[in-house]
C-alpha cells in the first residue's frame, strides 16, 4: 500500500510542485558563495505540498510516508558523488511496506 493512502499510517499525501522557483539560490551574492565552497551546480531546492496539517508527533510517520509517496519517489532529485549528475530517488524506496 502507497503512503496517502488510507490504511498507511500517516496517511500524508504529498505533490511535487515543480513551477515552484526558490529566488533564494539565484541571486547574485548566493550564486558566488556556492561557487566559492564548489557547491554551485551540487545543490538545488524542489517544493512538495501535503494534504495534512504537520504535528511534532507525527514527524516519523511524516518522514516515512514522504519517501514512500508515489509522487515523491520518480520527483525527488538526489546528487550522487560517485557519478556528479543528477538521479531521482529511484525504485529501491517504493517497495517499503508501510510500517
Amino acid at each position: 500500500m502507497a503512503a496517502g493512502e488510507p490504511g498507511c499510517p500517516g496517511g500524508f499525501y504529498f505533490r511535487f510542485l515543480p513551477q515552484r522557483t526558490f529566488s533564494s539560490l539565484s541571486s547574485r551574492e548566493i550564486t558566488s558563495r556556492l561557487r566559492q565552497w564548489s557547491m554551485l551546480g551540487r545543490i538545488q531546492a524542489q517544493a512538495f505540498s501535503f494534504d495534512q496539517a504537520f504535528q511534532p508527533y507525527q514527524k516519523d510517520d511524516f518522514v516515512m510516508a514522504f519517501f514512500k509517496d508515489p509522487n515523491v519517489i520518480p520527483n525527488l532529485q538526489l546528487f550522487s558523488d560517485s557519478s556528479e549528475q543528477w538521479t531521482t530517488l529511484g525504485l529501491c524506496w517504493c517497495v517499503l511496506p508501510c510500517s
